[in-house]
């Protein structure tokens, strides 16, 4: 429920009104420590090159160390709130790693679906790409030089899936000069609800002095619960069979457990050639369901009638190696990732509500043909692995004419199980081989991207400098498998089974191609009797166009034209046809700006995004039962961004930065030969302003020295869906503030500090979905409330944190 008024204002005044009470020795002496800072600026690779955040000709957003610790960013919704041109959506549950990224409003919904399309956002850990239908991966943020977030699209140097922007999580790396370490601890409480808390350590260790370091860290998180699982009774129409879920009634029950650990090691082989090894582990666990039943049950609760829980977990491990050849800059770059997700939902929605409107609860039946509880637990299994490889040559950077070049390649997999269960259904009615399964939905995708990439930058005087670059693309996609039920229902699953003749057993079984399905209803169907996948192929070429012109070394104005572009794939309903690649053309000014000797920041952009082929998610009429992508209609985005920052040397820090989006549809999306979203649509998720300041103030204290911070977060209204229709039954996402508060003291190598997260306990709304089609599962006429969850951030948290460096 939203919370009425501002209350934020008040704690907020306090936190600024305590910064005008200072002495004025401590005024002095926080002065010569901000005098030692100013001029400082963070170095990003954001163009495959180390430059100042200040200088580069880009719409980029940089979150240093200093910054990431004084945020409290510890994982991918903190750092998320403070970058305005990006926002994100959770899956159906709300769990954790479950999540999708925008950026300047290229969406047209946050579903992650098996063979649905691929994020319009790439992210990178380090040198490699992440990005995949599973989500982005959940990396706690710890040991982490810098996060860059690049809007607009990133085709020409970053490729595939870049087509709306790039997030790029950079880490330390080992430094063999001398020894580190650091160790952080902290206990947090959610009021009224659970307890948790963090511990993570690093340490720097050379080897072999100047020559070899190795680095290590870990870390592990503990997030409290704050959604209760109530008592509820329904009872189903059809049989009369009573649901109820009192063993599973629970306070606080969406826990969640994260640890991992990095290991690098840095071998300067010479004076030229470096190699860095590097492998990354984290497991993620949680219990319950993140979102909440309003409606129904009231504030953060919800009834779940299943066990909900699950695992996502995932090993990086490569090495990046980089050296000179005369003046040249070589960088390869290796990477393998192995990623697997398990998690088992409560689908009880699903049974009820398609038996309250369309009476299906009467074919759901046991061994002896009696009716039986229809409701359903569904349970995800979902491998990934994925290879990267990146050469890349560049000249050196202080050449009047310097370029870059490269090859790329990557191949991802992916076996995807689903499994929608009604315990004690009929054997005869499952699908063949899995007793209780009513859907199955058993497949093997494969995704294979090819590219070659060059950009030239030439300085034509000392102050204008233009930019070209090329990407040629290739992508090669394919998808095989089984989806669906039996032969007994509609027109999915084993009756449509390919070569089931030839194969030579009931419902084709002998010519299963994917081990656990019952046979193979996606694929195409050799002469032979074989079957090989279905397949997507495609290439072209993005391109980026630059003008840069410098005032002085403390301004420049640029002019950007751009292009980006997201693979096509093969829907997982069998009949359908392949989706195609869409793409984003993209025009932006922008200026970025350095005054009063440094203290004052202040960057502008404006950008103009035209988007075609659009990949839209869609249900069927009638009814497959399958979730399908098509490419429907063009849409246009355009907007403001900022940023301001202001350094004083009297130990005074206030930053703001925003984004303004204008995102609707150019022409109607028309499904089935009707209009389901209208010309001049808003395009979902994004809203129209979004917004973040963040005050700090530091000063003496004793041997030490003491600071305060106040952040906040303003976030606009925004759509969840993009279906008109579908809307209407959802409602739009209220706008909302968010509010941390901390004070702390340093001493020497010891920090702690103590912390109010969400100080005025705001309900932001980060998602809004049912559990099912929403036709069914959302308001109805017999049920004009139905089922809409909320997913809303953390309730209000205090904590305490304290560490030490050495």
């Amino acid at each position: 429920m939203q919370k009425a008024g501002k209350s934020y204002r008040r704690p907020l005044a306090a936190a600024l009104l305590a910064t005008s009470i200072l002495s004025s020795s401590g005024l002095a002496a926080a002065q010569e420590a901000a005098d030692k800072n100013l001029g400082q600026d963070i170095v990003v690779t954001a163009q495959k090159r180390s430059e100042a955040l200040q200088s580069v000709p880009i719409s980029i957003q940089a979150l240093g160390t200093q910054k990431l610790d004084q945020l409290q960013v510890r994982n991918f919704a903190d750092y998320m709130q403070f970058l305005p041109s990006a926002n994100f959506t959770a899956g159906s549950v709300g769990a954790p790693g479950n999540t999708s990224v925008v950026f300047r409003g290229v969406a047209t919904d946050g579903g992650l679906i098996l063979s649905g399309t691929l994020p319009t956002v790439g992210t990178y850990i380090d040198e490699q790409p992440v990005t995949s239908i599973q989500g982005t991966v959940d990396l706690q943020v710890y040991d982490v030089a810098r996060i860059e977030a690049l809007a607009g699209p990133q085709g020409t140097l970053f490729g595939a899936s870049s087509l709306a922007g790039t997030i790029r999580i950079v880490t330390n790396k080992p430094d063999p000069a001398k020894f580190s370490a650091s160790y952080d601890l902290e206990v947090s409480h959610v009021l009224g609800n659970g307890t948790g808390g963090q511990a993570k350590a690093y340490v720097n260790a050379p080897l072999v002095a100047d020559q070899i370091a190795l680095r290590v860290a870990g870390w592990y998180n503990r997030t409290p619960g704050y959604i209760d699982n109530k008592f509820r009774t329904r009872r189903f129409p059809s049989s009369g069979i009573v649901q109820e879920n009192s063993a599973l009634v629970k306070k606080d029950f969406n826990t969640s457990d994260i640890y991992g650990l990095r290991a690098q090691l840095g071998i300067d082989l010479d004076d030229n050639w470096t190699i860095t090894p590097a492998v990354t582990y984290q497991k993620t666990s949680w219990n319950g369901n993140f979102r909440s039943d309003d409606t129904k049950l009231g504030d953060l609760a919800v009834s779940s009638f299943y066990p909900e829980f699950g695992d996502d977990s995932f090993v990086q491990a490569g090495a990046t190696i980089t050296g000179k050849v005369a003046d040249l800059e070589v960088t390869y770059a290796g990477y393998y990732m192995r990623r697997l997700r398990t998690d088992q939902n409560d689908y009880s929605d699903y049974g009820y509500f398609y038996d309250l409107v369309a009476g299906s609860g009467t074919g759901v039946v046991n061994n002896a043909g009696r009716l039986i509880d229809p409701s359903q637990v569904v349970r995800n299994r979902s491998l990934l692995r994925k290879t990267s490889q990146e050469l890349r040559v560049a000249t050196p950077s202080d050449k009047p004419v310097r370029g870059i070049v490269g090859l790329f390649y990557q191949h991802q997999s992916q076996n995807e199980t689903n499994e929608y269960i009604t315990p004690g259904f009929a054997d005869r009615l499952s699908v063949p081989g899995r007793p209780g399964t009513v859907w199955l939905t058993l497949q093997d995708r494969r995704d294979r991207d090819y590219a070659i990439f060059g950009q030239i930058d030439a300085d034509l005087t000392d102050k204008l400098t233009v930019t070209g670059g090329l990407r040629g693309y290739k992508f090669d996609n394919d998808l095989v498998g089984f989806f669906g039920v039996n032969t007994t229902y509609f027109g999915t699953g084993v009756r449509q089974c390919l070569g089931r003749a030839a194969g030579g057993g009931p419902f084709g079984v002998g010519i299963a191609v994917v081990p656990g399905s019952p046979c193979t209803n996606l694929g195409i169907l050799n002469p032979d009797g074989s079957i090989s996948p279905k397949r997507a192929k495609g290439s072209g070429v993005t391109w980026r166009a630059n003008a840069t012109y410098k005032f002085s070394p403390d301004s420049l104005v640029w002019f950007t034209a751009s292009t980006g572009f997201r693979p096509g794939g093969i829907n997982r309903a069998g009949t359908a046809e392949p989706f195609g690649a869409d793409s984003l053309t993209n025009y932006e000014v922008g200026t970025k700006n350095t005054f009063l000797d440094r203290q004052l920041t202040l960057n502008l952009v404006a950008f103009l995004q035209d988007w075609k082929n659009v990949q839209v998610t869609y249900q069927p009429a009638g009814g497959s039962g399958v979730a399908l992508v098509g490419n429907v209609g063009s849409a246009r985005t355009q907007g403001i961004e900022f940023d301001l920052g202001w350094r004083s040397r009297s130990g005074l820090s206030i930053t703001a930065s925003g984004t303004y989006v204008d995102a609707k549809l150019r022409s109607p999306f028309i499904l089935f030969g009707a209009v389901t979203a209208p010309a001049g649509q808003r395009l979902p998720l994004t809203p129209s302003f979004k917004g973040n300041v963040v005050a700090r103030y530091e000063w003496p204290l004793g041997n030490g020295t003491a600071h305060i911070q106040a952040a906040g977060v303003y976030v606009g209204e925004r759509n969840p869906v993009i279906t008109a229709a579908d809307l209407a039954k959802t409602g739009v996402l209220p706008s909302y503030f968010l509010l941390d508060l901390a004070a702390g003291f340093t001493r020497g190598s010891m920090k702690v500090e103590l912390f109010l997260r969400n100080a005025t306990d705001e309900r932001a709304q980060f998602a809004r979905s049912a559990r099912c089609n929403i036709n069914y599962c959302g308001p109805t006429r017999q049920d004009p409330v139905g089922e809409i969850y909320r997913l809303y951030a953390q309730p209000r948290t205090i904590g305490l944190r304290f560490g030490q460096s050495f």
